[in-house]
């Protein structure tokens, strides 16, 4: 089998999470044979049959890395995300601009409310 071949049957399998032999997870996760070959030897490693499903690998280097839970900067961009979902009542996208526009607006009133203001009355 040609290595463009291997390389492009290997994404396939990895995009359907079909099992992998070892020689195809290098070539879909683009590590060395020498090196799949020393991971194998870790403690669980997730090798079933010759067989390796990527989702099953995924998971286990996640584990091997500590990176099991979401990074912070992952649920940073997640609320960034959903702040951005804002939208104004005609169902445009609001500009942040206008977002804080409309919060100084706010607070001046809450002031003006509360008499912090600098009236000279």
């Amino acid at each position: 089998m040609g290595l463009g071949r291997l390389n492009d049957t290997a994404m396939k399998l990895r995009q359907e999470n079909r099992a992998l032999s070892l020689r195809q997870l290098g070539a879909a996760y683009g590590l060395g044979y020498v090196r799949i070959k020393q991971m194998r030897e870790l403690s669980g490693f997730p090798l079933i049959a010759g067989k390796i499903m990527p989702s099953d690998f995924d998971q286990w280097r996640l584990t091997q890395t500590g990176l099991s839970l979401p990074r912070p900067a992952d649920r940073l961009r997640s609320a960034v995300d959903t702040t951005r979902e804002l939208k104004s009542t005609s169902g445009s996208r609001v500009s942040w601009r206008q977002i804080a526009n409309t919060l100084k607006d706010e607070a001046w009133l809450h002031e003006l409310r509360e008499g912090n203001g600098s009236s000279a009355v």
